[in-house]
């Protein structure tokens, strides 16, 4: 079994131009739902918070480092034959949102995430195929508060080559904040 390792992040928020990303578009299927809601058994558990950018509750979506080409990790070809690679990224919600951070993708169309317990990302990752992966994941994923400290969950980016992404981060004790980051050699 493969765990995907924690990516701190410990960056200054920068935004980024809205450059142009790849327009493929990304179908995961009729029945899928765009929001993907966890749970506390989810979770990798309770920690300190190690002094990185907070977006709205939330840290791990600043990536320092992440336009390298070498953090986008291929994931095998899903339907159609398109390839995806997944930049790993683990997300700490902190108590301050309670009693739930949403983390959504909002550019580009063809970006999803994909999160769940570390067992749960494991089996996905473990697959022979990246279909399971990709279809797995939502263009929203719900990080709850299950503690006093941050909440960890373990998962990542899924996009189909180099993009910058933009992130929005919402919860019901604070106002929505935007951040765009680059994902593999991509400037944004």
């Amino acid at each position: 079994m493969t765990l995907l390792t924690p990516v701190f992040i410990g960056a200054s928020l920068s935004a980024c131009s809205n450059a142009p990303a790849r327009s493929e578009h990304f179908v995961p299927g009729p029945a899928t739902s765009s929001l993907l809601s966890l749970s506390c058994s989810d979770s990798a558990g309770q920690q300190g918070g190690d002094h990185e950018t907070v977006i709205g509750g939330v840290e791990g979506l600043v990536l320092p480092g992440s336009d390298d080409p070498a953090g986008l990790y291929p994931i095998g070809e899903a339907s159609g034959g398109k390839r995806y690679f997944i930049y790993k990224a683990y997300l700490a919600v902190s108590a301050s949102a309670a009693p739930f951070a949403t983390v959504s993708i909002t550019r580009p169309a063809g970006a999803r995430l994909v999160y769940g317990s570390p067992s749960r990302i494991g089996e996905l990752f473990s697959a022979r195929s990246g279909q399971t992966l990709v279809a797995a994941s939502r263009s929203k994923v719900r990080l709850p508060v299950c503690g006093p400290r941050f909440t960890g969950f373990t998962g990542g980016v899924i996009v189909t080559g180099p993009a910058c992404v933009t992130f929005e981060v919402s919860s019901p004790s604070a106002r929505a904040v935007t951040v765009t980051v680059p994902i593999g050699p991509s400037k944004c």
